[in-house]
């Protein structure tokens, strides 16, 4: 049987894979700063802040990795004005065991 320590092992290697985010606003690609982790049982949440210094038409967001491949890729439609933004990535483990002989 899996133990939870397994799982919890899963989710912070998960967690530490993420560096940084890519934005795509008004069609250039721009890095910002993971704004803050959430662990909640095995859930992630990776936030990414945009304050009020960038405006414009958000079309994407990526999650990226330390040597800058793309681990999550998010398609949106967001028109950031004055006020600041903030984008949620969220993940969750799961476990499927099946027994066969």
């Amino acid at each position: 049987m899996v133990q939870p320590l397994l799982l919890e092992l899963l989710r912070d290697d998960l967690s530490n894979h993420v560096a940084s985010a890519l934005i795509n606003v008004d069609g250039q690609l721009r890095a910002f700063p993971i704004f803050k982790t959430a662990v909640h049982g095995l859930k992630i949440t990776k936030y990414v802040y945009l304050d009020n210094t960038t405006q414009g038409q958000i079309q994407s967001a990526s999650l990226i990795n330390g040597e800058g491949n793309t681990l999550v890729h998010k398609p949106v439609s967001i028109t950031k004005t004055e006020t600041g933004l903030l984008i949620a990535f969220e993940f969750e483990l799961q476990l499927k065991v099946e027994v066969g002989m």
